[in-house]
């Protein structure tokens, strides 16, 4: 089998990610006065660019239905602890966080938060939702190297429209490291417990903490982490359970 045989539903899903978000992408780093001109609310403008890889994972499982893995799912292998992953430390915010702007409502924060789960899935529906799985039968750290580096080349202009030539080279370059890194931490969250939602949390947090970034946002966040390591011990992933085989059970003739 070649490698294009072996790996062309990850590079079908990967072309069109970046087909369907670069546009976006270009529009709001480039043309930023007609992309800020544009008469709708940030959260939905957000959503253009972030469900590239969410709809190209949907698009490719699709095409190549026949030679997709699939393990992970929305909730994984507890809703029940999926919703209380998430709605947890989004509460802790919602009712004693720091907004930044004394006219922002405590509605407008909620409201917000089902944006940044939305934004976020469109993400997370590709890396870990799709390419995760295909990409398992790596050893952990190429497949880590590997999504982390997909994930910020996806990114495009976001780090490459300002300096020389070679800072513009080497900044997404450098960026592979700390989003690889960032990919061990969801991946292995996700492998424990099969659910999108523990990666759309920890990717949601990761934007919070640059967009409220205070005290009591990182109070908040510290506090959720001992919640979340917590969580993830007390997971029982039934689906990484393989069933024990039956001691009485006969061998089978030659």
């Amino acid at each position: 089998m070649t490698f294009f045989q072996k790996y062309k539903a990850i590079i079908f899903f990967y072309c069109l990610a970046c087909l369907l978000s670069w546009p976006f992408f270009f529009w709001r780093d480039v043309y930023t006065d007609s992309w800020n001109s544009l008469a709708l609310d940030p959260i939905i403008k957000t959503n253009f660019i972030m469900w590239g890889p969410g709809l190209s994972a949907i698009i490719t499982s699709f095409v190549f239905k026949a030679h997709i893995k699939k393990t992970i799912t929305f909730f994984g292998s507890s809703s029940f602890k999926s919703i209380l992953f998430w709605g947890v430390p989004m509460l802790a915010f919602l009712f004693f966080g720091d907004y930044g702007h004394e006219d922002t409502t405590m509605l407008r924060i909620a409201v917000y938060f089902g944006g940044i789960f939305l934004f976020t899935l469109g993400e997370e529906l590709g890396w870990r939702g799709f390419l995760q799985d295909q990409l398992n039968h790596l050893p952990k750290w190429k497949q880590y190297l590997i999504i982390g580096s997909m994930w910020e080349l996806w990114h495009f202009t976001t780090r490459t429209l300002s300096g020389s030539i070679g800072a513009r080279i080497l900044r997404p370059l450098l960026f592979i490291i700390p989003n690889s890194f960032l990919s061990y931490i969801f991946g292995e969250s996700v492998n424990k417990t099969k659910s999108i939602v523990v990666a759309v949390t920890f990717h949601a947090w990761y934007n919070l903490l640059f967009e409220f970034s205070n005290t009591r946002t990182y109070i908040i966040f510290s506090a959720s982490v001992l919640f979340w390591i917590f969580m993830l011990v007390k997971w029982d992933s039934k689906l990484n359970k393989r069933p024990k085989p039956d001691g009485h059970q006969l061998p089978s003739s030659t």
